[in-house]
């Protein structure tokens, strides 16, 4: 304002000298030296006053205000351009959602594989430390709106993960684990704020998962988890705690999971050169020096194909192996942006 204000004074002086005083009469040679040298110095100051507008209207923080605005805008949009598919397709009694992404690593390579718990799978031989793995998760849609204006719709969801020995010809290339995930949630949208974050979504779910095995190969738990997502800017956070629901002595599988995969589950996500994604999983018990984690960044590749890197790193990345560190780097493909899976689930 005061910049502006500035402007105009000198602009009326320069205008009051240039007229009124030439129209007055002849001035000396002093005079005109005076007056000239006064012309240069306004000029000078109006310059320097146009700079500093120039440098305010450009600074990089407001510059990084607009940006982040729009980034979060974009993000926003994103994801409720995926909710409005997902209510589209409810009504559609054919149609199936993609639940958490859905990808394939050809080239999937474990320096520490579990040579123990595969010779009970395939006698004396030991397991490739190269192998595929694949993630299949999809989504039904039960009833929307269940508690009316509140909201809240309810879904069935089902996820199936596995790691095939498809190179260790020697054992006839076993499926050397597969977790099977079914569960039951209810999910709510939500556009709370709070400390410059988003809420943007919120779902409770009962979650069961296992690896369909016998015996002393067999794992599996119950759990109640709670998910909450939040956006700022181009960054995602997301809480997801659980509590496991306890079992008789005689039936539990695996009665010190929780020292491996803890409480809970913690992902932070941002979205990078517009539609790449970059997001780091925590999970594990801290207590017990039991950690892992999960990074992955994929990018668009053809069509809706993108390519995928991950690595995992610690314990918990499948059930027969939570309580065995995992040292993994994967490369392959997905289907689904992070981004669009309307919850930013893994």
């Amino acid at each position: 304002m005061s910049a502006r204000f500035s402007l105009c004074a000198a602009s009326l002086l320069m205008a009051s000298l240039n007229g009124t005083t030439l129209a007055a009469e002849p001035l000396s040679e002093v005079e005109r030296q005076a007056i000239e040298a006064r012309i240069a110095e306004l000029e000078d100051e109006m310059d320097a006053l146009r700079q500093r507008l120039q440098t305010a209207e450009n600074t990089p923080s407001a510059t990084a205000v607009l940006a982040d605005d729009d980034s979060e805008k974009e993000l926003e949009e994103t994801v409720d351009e995926r909710r409005q598919f997902e209510r589209a397709s409810a009504n559609n009694p054919y149609a199936i959602t993609t639940h958490k992404r859905n990808y394939w690593f050809p080239l999937s390579y474990n320096a520490t594989p579990n040579d123990g718990v595969f010779r009970d799978v395939s006698d004396d031989n030991a397991a490739d430390r190269a192998e595929m793995k694949f993630q299949f998760s999809v989504k039904f849609n039960l009833v929307e709106d269940l508690f009316g204006d509140v909201g809240g719709d309810l879904h069935f969801g089902y996820t199936q993960r596995s790691w095939w020995q498809a190179y260790n010809a020697d054992a006839s290339s076993p499926f050397r684990e597969t977790n099977y995930e079914p569960e039951v949630f209810i999910d709510f949208d939500n556009s709370t704020s709070l400390l410059g974050w988003t809420n943007i979504h919120n779902r409770l779910a009962f979650n069961h998962q296992s690896n369909g095995r016998s015996e002393t190969l067999s794992r599996s738990w119950n759990r109640l988890i709670f998910q909450s997502s939040f956006i700022h800017d181009d960054w995602t956070l997301v809480l997801a705690p659980h509590w496991r629901i306890p079992e008789s002595e005689g039936e539990d599988d695996n009665p010190d999971i929780h020292k491996y995969l803890g409480y809970g589950d913690i992902t932070v996500a941002r979205r990078v050169n517009d539609d790449n994604e970059l997001s780091l999983m925590l999970r594990g018990n801290p207590s017990e020096g039991n950690l892992g984690t999960q990074l992955d960044y994929s990018w668009p590749l053809f069509g809706s194909i993108r390519g995928h890197l991950q690595y995992y790193y610690g314990y918990g990345e499948s059930l027969i192996d939570y309580d065995q560190r995992t040292n993994r780097l994967s490369l392959g493909f997905s289907l689904n942006p992070l981004f669009s899976t309307g919850s930013l689930e893994r």
